[in-house]
């Protein structure tokens, strides 16, 4: 399911850090957002980091995945915004640190239409067409975790948008889609009667910034108290506006180790 992905050809494209102390910490973010909402979202917040802590810090944007995966593998940034499954990796390759979290888990449902055919267990999947997103998606990470052999797998219908799934299971082009649950809740507003949710997946960690091992532990220990004061609070609002969580908290890489291995679908991981 969606193994071979074209990122390979850039993998080690990225220019690597000098073995010595960066002149300046780079934070990056997935590439979800244009240029300009990125900026006014991430980068006030590396601006603001970089005021409170005094350390040469700036946001620098990715405008796609391939160039954003090829900077997670190759170490590229001192500080990073996403999920667990690049958060797990980094911290079992590049001993990265998991510092502030938005608050909450991040919940998933498998959604399939109302009266269709019944889904009792996950391997009811197999050979059905599915919606999903092309990874690093964390939804499509966690569903391909489900199906380890390679000749019993659902067929993937590739989406771009969580509307695009509701209507394909909706119409029958497809039998389901692993969604949040924040997102599903919408849809049956949108398809009332509809859909339903067949599966819900246990809680994974929220998204969150985490730390090169580049950065020392003084700067560390700054940046943490930066995001979590009253003045982090606002300078992180459009982010957390974003995702619709009300504050950031602390966490610890032993939440997210365990999702470092739902990037092993992805070359190079």
């Amino acid at each position: 399911m969606l193994r071979t992905i074209a990122f390979a050809l850039c993998l080690f494209c990225a220019p690597a850090y000098a073995a010595n102390r960066p002149t300046r910490y780079l934070m990056i973010a997935p590439p979800r957002q244009g240029l300009a909402q990125a900026e006014a979202v991430y980068g006030k917040i590396a601006t603001f980091l970089a005021h409170a802590t005094g350390a040469p810090i700036t946001f620098h944007y990715t405008s796609n995945w391939l160039t954003y995966m090829a900077e997670v593998h190759s170490n590229a940034a001192a500080i990073y915004f996403d999920g667990p499954a690049l958060i797990g990796w980094r911290i079992a390759h590049w001993h990265d640190s998991a510092i502030a979290a938005l608050s909450g888990k991040l919940n998933f449902v498998l959604v399939t239409k109302k009266g269709g055919r019944a889904i009792r267990q996950v391997k009811d999947l197999v050979g059905r067409a599915v919606c999903a997103f092309s990874p690093p998606n964390l939804g499509t990470l966690t569903l391909d975790s489900w199906f380890t052999n390679p000749e019993r797998q659902p067929y993937i219908v590739v989406i771009h948008n969580f509307a695009a799934a509701a209507r394909n299971i909706v119409d029958g082009e497809c039998m389901a889609a692993l969604e949040p649950l924040a997102v599903f809740k919408h849809q049956q507003a949108q398809f009332p009667g509809r859909l339903q949710a067949a599966y819900k997946v246990p809680g994974l960690p929220n998204q969150a910034f985490s730390v090169s091992a580049k950065v020392p532990p003084s700067l560390r220990h700054k940046i943490l108290v930066a995001l979590l004061s009253p003045a982090g609070r606002a300078a992180t609002k459009p982010l957390r506006d974003m995702f619709g969580h009300k504050r950031l908290v602390r966490v610890h890489n032993q939440a997210y180790l365990p999702y470092r291995k739902l990037l092993h679908v992805m070359v190079g991981f």
